[in-house]
């Protein structure tokens, strides 16, 4: 897929080649010319020696981000980075984007609550004289990653945001109690709706939500209605098309929600961590929607010989439009260099060694998660959740999907409390679909916001 105008930017992204178990794509014949910046940094006379670095203490932590600064400082002695964690990226930094402040160097614009980039994309600077440099193998950065990996950081022709890891998104469910229980992996909702009733006859739950990730819903719906009616679904979505969450696809999905809520099918389990630990601790509820994060978010918190383990979304019939095996899979955790940083170069120069394969082996080692860095999976490293997202993504083969809407537009906070209230049964399927499409109509309105469209 291309990239797109300035005024209609990213491009829903296809990742299927990012499965580490799939072959690695053969190099592009021609190779961007390795940039003088950051790779003179910080040897130039003047070049300010410090850099401060604002990361996302999510399920990633700030370990790896660390990691790179101590690699970059191993190689040049006198620099020295500051890598302070946030919790909400917007809530902490907006006041350093105000007029006479300034923001940090390099920035992991996660989480929640990230900076709404769709309002501020000429405060940032393009990165490709990143992808441009030569890695610590002395191989030129570009070549090294997956295909397509960067394709939702690219603004017309500038690279304007590096998404550093990929994540696999489906259900996630213990493989050791379904084998226990000679249970199936549902694949349609009436699968997922007599696996309620299994779960009900055991006192357990099927699924659980907690504050603050009521969203996660929203991702598996999403899933599941563009697996059963198509890239028109998704593009209706993604575009703020007017009408799209009335798509019959999206209501079907959201019914079937609605009835497993009606049914009781719902645990609501307080903060996110303590309710994901009753699906993976105390195994109260048999699945979980979520990215790949949730394997090493969990991994204090899950039980002995849990073999945490994903699937693919459900679909609502047994013939949906895109296949059974297609999934969402999209790079994350997108990391950015403020132009009115006081050290660009060193906010570059810490992003181009994350993307050393260094960095990239102990993240995914630690995270249990690729990154987009080809040949990244440590050969030694065993794991359940690892080997089913790569399967998943061999399986899904060029059937992989993605969308940007609720990151892009800075819409999870609003559209979360839409789905904190339905799935406490206090909101229909039609009343949460109305007010989403009012958000959507709200956005696509706005004058004052910089719109991307996909096909």
């Amino acid at each position: 897929m291309q990239p797109i105008s300035r005024r209609h930017v990213l491009s829903a992204l296809a990742l299927a080649p990012l499965a580490a178990c799939t072959p690695d794509p053969t190099p592009p014949s021609t190779s961007p010319t390795p940039s003088a910046t950051p790779t003179q940094w910080p040897e130039r006379a003047g070049d300010k020696l410090s850099i401060d670095a604002a990361v996302f203490d999510g399920a990633f932590g700030t370990a790896y981000v660390q990691l790179a600064a101590d690699l970059l400082t191993k190689a040049y002695p006198s620099v020295t980075t500051k890598v302070t964690a946030l919790e909400k990226v917007n809530e902490e930094l907006k006041a350093r984007f105000a007029d006479g402040a300034t923001p940090p160097d390099l920035i992991d614009n996660s989480g929640a609550d990230p900076l709404p980039v769709a309002e501020m994309l000429d405060q940032f600077l393009p990165l490709d004289d990143v992808i441009a440099a030569t890695n610590s193998q002395g191989e030129v950065i570009s070549e090294t990653l997956h295909t397509g990996a960067l394709n939702p950081g690219k603004v017309g022709d500038d690279l304007m945001a590096v998404n550093y890891a990929v994540s696999v998104y489906g259900l996630w469910y213990s493989a050791a109690l379904f084998a226990a229980e000679g249970w199936a992996v549902p694949t349609t909702w009436d699968d997922l709706l007599e696996l309620g009733d299994t779960a009900r006859g055991l006192d357990k739950y099927l699924f659980v939500w907690g504050d603050d990730a009521a969203t996660y819903y929203q991702e598996l719906a999403v899933s599941s209605a563009i697996k059963e009616g198509g890239h028109d679904v998704r593009k209706a979505l993604d575009n703020l098309d007017s009408g799209c969450w009335e798509h019959p696809a999206v209501m079907g999905v959201l019914e079937q929600l609605e009835l497993c809520v009606k049914e009781g099918f719902f645990l609501h389990g307080g903060p996110y961590l303590d309710a994901q630990a009753e699906w993976s601790d105390r195994q109260l509820a048999l699945l979980y929607p979520s990215g790949a994060w949730i394997a090493h978010e969990m991994i204090e918190r899950t039980a002995e010989n849990f073999e945490m383990t994903v699937a693919a979304a459900p679909t609502l019939t047994s013939s949906p439009t895109l296949p059974i095996t297609a999934i969402h899979s999209a790079s994350m955790e997108p990391f950015v260099v403020p132009a009115k940083a006081s050290n660009p170069d060193g906010g570059k120069a810490l992003l181009k060694t994350m993307l050393s394969p260094e960095v990239a082996q102990e993240f995914t080692r630690t995270n249990l998660m690729p990154t987009i860095v080809r040949n990244s999976i440590p050969t030694d490293l065993k794991s359940s959740a690892l080997t089913s997202q790569t399967r998943l993504l061999a399986d899904a083969g060029e059937d992989v999907f993605t969308w940007r809407f609720n990151d892009y537009y800075g819409l999870n906070l609003e559209q979360g409390e839409l789905w904190a209230r339905f799935l406490s049964n206090q909101l229909s399927a039609a009343s949460l679909a109305e007010q989403l499409q009012e958000i959507t109509d709200r956005v696509r309105n706005d004058p004052k916001v910089e719109r991307y469209t996909v096909s």
